[in-house]
């Protein structure tokens, strides 16, 4: 019996390099930062929200560098997040919730590059990119259904978008491992072609009056 897709990618995270961590979480917000642009909230020119962001990041000389993009990043993302105390959100709403789990990634950063610190991080950006994901899923949006009718999920009972969501996360930690020196090229046009359609399901979900609101 072929193993549940989820149970996959935690015994990938589970087993994966600190350098394939990294690049899960940071394909994680790539792929996220589509909801972030879409709600104006983000500047989708810079790292780690840009198109070409992974292999700007790849290019940096150690773990500890790309982790200060990130972190430097952060700044402005915590009013979207929930209430810590009462758990509630700015607004109660679909683009709020989307909003705030696509900013708790970069919000959970840090400068910390120790293997049990990189592996918590990439755990939370893996959970909650599928999160983001399933909910675009169920907000029964026509995008979402468009990119259903173009392209079939990978995985049986698990709809397109959020099979392709893991499937991504599975085939970064697979390249990144296998030390590729195509690797960074290859993970960031694997990432860059679910984001471009990210994008435009997400200016549906997400940007200021639309649908969601």
């Amino acid at each position: 019996m072929p193993q549940d897709p989820y149970e996959e990618l935690g015994a990938a995270l589970g087993r994966a390099s600190s350098r394939a961590l990294v690049f899960s979480a940071l394909g994680c917000i790539h792929r996220a930062s589509a909801v972030l642009i879409a709600g104006g909230v983000v500047d989708g020119d810079v790292a780690p929200f840009s198109e070409g962001s992974l292999l700007e990041m790849g290019q940096l000389p150690d773990l500890e560098a790309i982790q200060a993009v990130v972190v430097s990043r952060q700044q402005g993302l915590a009013v979207l997040s929930a209430d810590p105390e009462t758990g509630e959100l700015p607004e109660e709403s679909d683009r709020a919730e989307l909003l705030a789990m696509a900013a708790e990634m970069v919000l959970r950063a840090s400068v910390n590059t120790n293997p049990a610190s990189l592996r918590e991080w990439a755990d939370f950006c893996s959970s909650l990119s599928g999160d983001i994901a399933q909910h675009l899923d169920g907000m029964q949006l026509s995008s979402v259904d468009e990119y259903n009718s173009r392209l079939p999920s990978p995985y049986e009972e698990i709809p397109p978008l959020p099979a392709r969501e893991i499937f991504a996360q599975l085939e970064i930690i697979r390249i990144v491992d296998d030390a590729d020196a195509d690797a960074v090229s290859r993970i960031s046009e694997l990432s860059t072609e679910l984001r471009r359609e990210l994008l435009v399901i997400a200016s549906e979900a997400a940007a200021p009056g639309g649908s969601s609101d």
